[in-house]
């Protein structure tokens, strides 16, 4: 029985090239089958279980349609004890079926355990290829070289955020300072993943960091997501702590200048306490731009007063910052306030597109 049952699941179905993932776990199975078959009790797992599982884990195979088929495969080998039933000795069905379903826990915990270990590898590979390609696009240098090697592409704009991470009351537990704060980064990094998916690049430490979201050149049917203030309290719900940040968006040359200015825009913010939420960097009326903390920001305790924070903020050093590559000394007394930080960043965008072509 073993035998047969064995040459079944081994046995390659019409139209099903070698590859087919329901053929490599039929076959995997079988081999599990031989392996459980033998006496003594084997100690190691076969090893094509374990390499189809990494393969396919470096494929982006998900790991439930790899289980699903393993389970597909289990179901053949019980149809086929079922249709052996009446001829054969009861007894020898039944140890058919302890053996099938040894093969099931053989193949799942092997599959699973190797899928995540490789899944594991990949993602860690991924975040320092991608962490990479953050700090070159932050330095402006070498851009092109560390995308081709990482197998990223740039995008045309990109979307800039200073994030300001507090401390959770969990870090100044005894003895759990460390652990608590890398526990609040990784949920900051998983909710992010949330509503951007893959496309944001991040270098984060647990104090925060900067945030690079691609942004589509022409206007699409679907708007890719970006970080808005719903975004923002939505990681700061999941971390545990009221995050601050700073936005500018821009083309892709003047990401290391956005993300000096966002960054300078996030202390100023921190340093005149506004509460969080997220400020975006503002252009100003006159074509030179502004970092306004009387910006629009969906803080925690409610929204601002805009009228009233406008004219506060013109009366505030602190209020304003000039924003382009030769602006230094720019004026932004009529510095733009109450905008969505999309329309903003629009007209930022075209500010610097205008630039470029006088230049």
């Amino acid at each position: 029985m073993t035998d047969r049952l064995r040459e079944h699941l081994a046995r390659t179905g019409r139209g099903t090239g070698p590859d087919d993932l329901g053929e490599v776990t039929r076959h995997c199975l079988a081999a599990a089958v031989r392996t459980l078959g033998r006496a003594p009790a084997p100690t190691a797992q076969p090893a094509e279980i374990v390499g189809s599982a990494v393969r396919w884990a470096r494929e982006g195979v998900a790991l439930e349609t790899v289980l699903g088929a393993y389970h597909d495969g289990i179901r053949s080998g019980l149809e086929f004890l079922a249709a052996e039933a009446e001829a054969d000795d009861p007894e020898e069905v039944v140890a058919g079926a302890r053996l099938i379903v040894r093969a099931l826990e053989m193949v799942t915990l092997a599959a699973s355990t190797a899928y995540v270990e490789e899944h594991r590898v990949v993602a860690k590979e991924h975040q320092t290829a991608a962490q990479t390609l953050v700090s070159a696009l932050l330095a402006g240098r070498g851009v092109e070289r560390v995308a081709r090697q990482a197998g990223i592409a740039i995008a045309p704009a990109y979307q800039v955020v200073a994030v300001h991470i507090p401390p959770h009351p969990d870090e100044s537990g005894p003895g759990g300072g460390t652990v608590a704060a890398r526990y609040k980064l990784r949920r900051v990094q998983a909710a992010l993943a949330d509503p951007l998916g893959s496309r944001a690049l991040s270098l984060l430490s647990t104090n925060g960091g900067t945030v690079l979201v691609p942004v589509e050149a022409t206007a699409a049917a679907l708007t890719p997501p970006t970080v808005t203030a719903e975004v923002l309290e939505w990681v700061g719900n999941a971390a545990g702590v009221p995050m601050t940040a700073a936005v500018a968006t821009g083309p892709t040359e003047r990401v290391p200048e956005l993300a000096d200015l966002t960054h300078d825009l996030l202390h100023r913010v921190r340093a005149s306490g506004r509460a969080p939420g997220l400020y975006p960097v503002i252009e100003s009326a006159d074509g030179e731009a502004a970092a306004s903390t009387g910006a629009t920001a969906q803080a925690h305790h409610g929204a601002v007063d805009r009228r009233a924070e406008a004219e506060h903020g013109r009366a505030e050093d602190t209020g304003r910052a000039p924003l382009g590559r030769r602006g230094v000394a720019g004026r932004a007394d009529r510095a733009v306030v109450g905008e969505s930080p999309d329309r903003a960043c629009r007209r930022i965008s075209a500010a610097a597109a205008g630039r470029s072509r006088r230049d």
